[in-house]
Formats: C-alpha cells, sequence, structure tokens
C-alpha cells in the first residue's frame, strides 16, 4: 500500500503538482478543503489536461464524507443507534447545539438541546439533516458487528479508485484529521499534500489534533516523526522550492521566521522597508495591503493576512502589527507569539510574486486615520 506525505512551501505548486503528475487514465480522487480550492484544482486539471480527465472525481472532503461514508449506509447508521430507519434530507451547515450555555447572567449552564454522542440526535438536526461538523465524528463511531464503518468504506473506495489524493492536509483538524489517517491506513494508494506552516491560519479549524497535545503546539520535527510512524513516507524534497516567491523574498522568511524555504529564482523581487514612504505605497492601487484583522475599514486595497492563503499577488505590502515592530532587527525574536499568528505572518510574508514591502505598526498608527472609511 501506498501512502505518502508532501510537505509543501508557500508557493511551490501544490495544486499544479497534483494535476500534472496524476495519471489521467486512472481512477484519481482528488479531495480539498473549500470550494475554492476545488474551483483552483478542476482549473488546474484542464490547464494540464484539456479538461478534467473523465476518470478523475474532485470534490470537497465534506461532500465525499457524506456521498461516500454516510449516504449509502444509512442502515448501518440506524442499526448502530437503534433507530428506525433513516430517511435524512442532506446536510446543514449550521453549528450543532453545545453542550453548555452562559445564562443572561453569564453563569454556564448545561443546554437542554444539547445530545449525547451516543445518540442519532447528536448529529442529525430535528429536520432530518445531517450537521456538517460532526459528519466524521458520526462515521468514526459507527460499527456493524464489531467492524468499523471505516473498513468497508475502504474496501469499497479501493474498488472504485485507483488513487485518493488529499489537497491542503493541513487544513484538517481532530475528528476530520482522524478520520483521514483512519481510512488512509486501508486505502491502497493515498497522497496527502500540504504546508505545515499554514496550520491554523483559516477563521475556523484552528485547535486540536494533529498541530496541538492538550495545550502544547507539537512543532515541526514531531509532526513528520508522527507521520512516519503511522506507515506515511514522508516526501520534503519535491515541494520545497517556492516558484511564486524571489530568492530575497524566501531568506528573509527563513532569517526572521526561522522557516525552511527556498526559491526557484523564476521571479524576481526584494523585501523593501517602505516606512519612509508609506503614503505613497498605501496609496498604490496596484500593491495589495496585507493587514492583520479588519480590512474592510481601509479605502486602500486589502486583505486579513490569513483571508490572503493561496492569493498570489503581483506586489504585496504587510502591515505589521506592534508584536513585529522590530522585525527589522538582526536579532529579532519571536519567542512569546502564538504560533497561530506567526502562521498568519508567514502566509502574508510569502504571497508576492515580485516586491514585497514592510511598515512597521508605530509607522501606520500615524497614517491610520486618513485611510479609514467613512
Amino acid at each position: 500500500m501506498a501512502k505518502k506525505v508532501i510537505l509543501a512551501v508557500a508557493g511551490a505548486g501544490k495544486t499544479y503538482h497534483i494535476c500534472h503528475k496524476i495519471d489521467p487514465g486512472k481512477r484519481n480522487l482528488i479531495l480539498a478543503f473549500t470550494h475554492e480550492n476545488i474551483q483552483n484544482i478542476q482549473k488546474e486539471l484542464c490547464d494540464a489536461h484539456g479538461c478534467v480527465p473523465e476518470l478523475t472525481t474532485v470534490s470537497t472532503f465534506d461532500s465525499f464524507v457524506y456521498h461516500h461514508m454516510v449516504l449509502p449506509y444509512e442502515p448501518s447508521i440506524a442499526e448502530h443507534f437503534g433507530c428506525p430507519q433513516i430517511v435524512s434530507r442532506g446536510i446543514c451547515t449550521i453549528a450543532p447545539p453545545s453542550q453548555t450555555i452562559k445564562t443572561s447572567k453569564g453563569k454556564t449552564i448545561a443546554n437542554p438541546l444539547y445530545k449525547k454522542k451516543d445518540r442519532l440526535a447528536h448529529y442529525v438536526t430535528m429536520r432530518g439533516q445531517y450537521y456538517c461538523a460532526t459528519l466524521s465524528e458520526l462515521v468514526l463511531q459507527v460499527k456493524k458487528n464489531r467492524e468499523s464503518l471505516i473498513k468497508r468504506v475502504a474496501a469499497r473506495l479501493n474498488l472504485f479508485y485507483d488513487c485518493v489524493l488529499i489537497d491542503e492536509f493541513q487544513d484538517f483538524r481532530e475528528y476530520d484529521y482522524e478520520l483521514i489517517m483512519t481510512l488512509a491506513k486501508q486505502l491502497n494508494d493515498v497522497t496527502l499534500i500540504g504546508d505545515y506552516y499554514q496550520h491554523s491560519v483559516s477563521a475556523t479549524n484552528n485547535s486540536g489534533k494533529p498541530f496541538k497535545k492538550k495545550t502544547n503546539d507539537v512543532c515541526y520535527d514531531d509532526f513528520v516523526s508522527e507521520l512516519i510512524s503511522v506507515g506515511f513516507e514522508v516526501d520534503v524534497t519535491t515541494l520545497n522550492k517556492s516558484r511564486r516567491c524571489s530568492v530575497d523574498v524566501c531568506q528573509f522568511v527563513t532569517s526572521k521566521l526561522g522557516i525552511n524555504i527556498d526559491s526557484c529564482g523564476e521571479n524576481i523581487g526584494n523585501v523593501i522597508w517602505a516606512d519612509e514612504y508609506a503614503t505613497e505605497i498605501l496609496d498604490d492601487n496596484q500593491i495589495v495591503k496585507l493587514v492583520y484583522k479588519d480590512a474592510a475599514l481601509y479605502s486602500f486595497r486589502s486583505m486579513n493576512w490569513s483571508y490572503s492563503k493561496g492569493d498570489t499577488m503581483d506586489a504585496v505590502c504587510v502591515i505589521l502589527t506592534d508584536r513585529f515592530d522590530n522585525l527589522d532587527i538582526a536579532n529579532f525574536s519571536d519567542n512569546g507569539v502564538p504560533v497561530s499568528t506567526l502562521n498568519k505572518l508567514y502566509v502574508a510574508l510569502t504571497r508576492s510574486r515580485g516586491n514585497l514591502y514592510l511598515i512597521k505598526a508605530s509607522t501606520f498608527k500615524l497614517l491610520k486615520e486618513k485611510y479609514l472609511k467613512p
């Protein structure tokens, strides 16, 4: 059984690699975290092969779990929970009831709407829709005659697909990640591709397994060791050079954040501290400004650091936060900075295929009022 993890750097071309390296004559299943990822994969497949190959299926992970791991096995799910036959009405994206709620006086009490995990109502709404957030948790729990549902699913997938590829796997957490790992152990051919340093960047899925153990963050080396211990071949060389970022930008990221990223040298761009002419940069609409949060407040062309993930821009100006005001000094230290914040900065610093401009928080504070929308 072939099980591989490819760890990439920002701009290395993860989607390009997936789409250009697949064999269009094989039955490929490509999974990704978001609909935007799916659209990018479909576009890249068309660029590589003229169209999405007939035998290749592209799907979001949630849609895959529902259509391949839940819907065909509803009789088994009903039997597991001792319920009558299920007649479901699809899935919904509303959050399931939390275990506790707060009263108007701020007191924490048990939520009367919450159902325990051993009841079907924990996973299904009163209208018969599955909670999207608990799909993986449901699949992991269901058994039939002591045989896990996942074992049956894997056997079926091995019949219908030759290769399974999962893009941006660092975005999966907790039950989703556990389901991927459990399923992967029984698939004939599976490849996971992602960037360790882009985890905990999205607005959701930022806590828990595999990047946290209790309250401690799991470092890169321990993460790799864990993957090897469960049977994966870990490839850290195929996608270890950025096709997007220049040599100067990559060297800056490595020296300041301690993240090893090299450049293919395809693009030319410099790291430029722009505090002395910040207004000129902020007024230039050709340069995208990346702010830590609240990008919608500003009149200039901007995005939040984390929202820029996956984008490639011609030129970028990163407006730093107070914690990084001394990023320009030789002995800068990121001690005490949350991993999620460092990863968001890594994302922001690696969006440009050209120049990377930097403006300190102390400089921007003097100009901020001018750029606030009325």
